[in-house]
């Protein structure tokens, strides 16, 4: 029983960790623009295909596979938010929304007919987990998962805290009019999050590819845990949605303990309900 919960709890910090990539992005991006972003899942797809193409039918090596599909499926968040998003800006969040669920389903639609539903891997080998007390935890790319994680989170810390750009985006999320009053450019910040926050879905798409596998429902399946991690962290608050994707990766792998696999995202669900009941404003207290 004790290795159980240990293996599974190794395993929840694994999948908190590629969730808290995945949500970062999409919670500075409501925190700015004021409208939850559902396109923003389908980039965790196309990061994974675009790295597949270049790690496997390509043959390149993961590194640079890698690199290029953060740096395309980067360019494509980009392009997406200036040309669909920012001319629909004055509407209102309910349009926004109406204009990101037709995104996804875009996007999802045409990664599915050029690459269809053959589910496929990368070419990662395989990696036997390292030990501890005799106990099999963790392989070394979950390893690097959680690594790379915790490095974004310092970066993010320090961004956000010692950078003029860091600041500014941090007085456009408490108020846009008075940032813009105290010279705050508003369109600079605006493009910065966009960038990051494709970025960081990029990563966390060719992670969870390397710990899962491609196929095209990759992102569409983690667009309602992303928002469950960024309801139960709060809307508008970047580490609370840290601390959400934990919890919840957490609870979603030591749930199985006790009940059916397929039950996973449903923990998820739970979490959101009781969070909603009791703390309806997130552990952090954003809007």
């Amino acid at each position: 029983m004790l290795t159980t919960f240990l293996q599974h709890t190794v395993f929840g910090i694994v999948t908190g960790s590629i969730l808290l990539l995945g949500s970062i992005g999409f919670s500075m991006t409501f925190t700015v623009k004021r409208f939850l972003n559902i396109g923003h899942a389908e980039l965790l797809t196309t990061s994974a295909y675009v790295a597949y193409a270049c790690n496997v039918i390509l043959g390149w090596n993961l590194f640079y596979s890698g690199l290029v599909a953060v740096v395309a499926t980067t360019l494509l968040g980009l392009a997406i938010a200036q040309w669909l998003y920012k001319p629909m800006e004055h509407h209102t969040p309910l349009i926004m929304l109406f204009v990101s669920v037709g995104v996804a389903f875009a996007l999802h639609g045409a990664l599915e007919f050029f690459a269809g539903p053959k589910i496929r891997s990368l070419d990662i080998g395989i990696h036997p987990a390292y030990k501890v007390l005799g106990i099999p935890l963790i392989t070394p790319i979950e390893l690097m998962v959680v690594g790379i994680a915790l490095i974004s989170v310092i970066l993010l810390h320090l961004l956000l805290t010692r950078t003029k750009v860091g600041k500014a985006f941090r007085a456009m999320s408490t108020q846009s009019t008075l940032a813009m009053t105290k010279g705050i450019d508003t369109d600079r910040i605006s493009v910065f999050v966009w960038i990051y926050s494709s970025a960081m879905a990029a990563i966390a798409g060719i992670l969870l590819a390397m710990v899962t596998s491609v196929n095209p429902d990759l992102g569409w399946a983690q667009l309602l845990i992303i928002l469950a991690a960024t309801v139960m962290g709060g809307l508008g608050s970047v580490y609370g949605v840290m601390i959400g994707a934990i919890l919840i990766g957490l609870a979603m792998d030591l749930g199985v303990i006790f009940l059916p696999a397929g039950y996973r995202p449903a923990i998820a669900f739970v979490l959101i309900i009781v969070m909603l009941i009791f703390k309806p404003k997130g552990i952090f207290g954003g809007e």
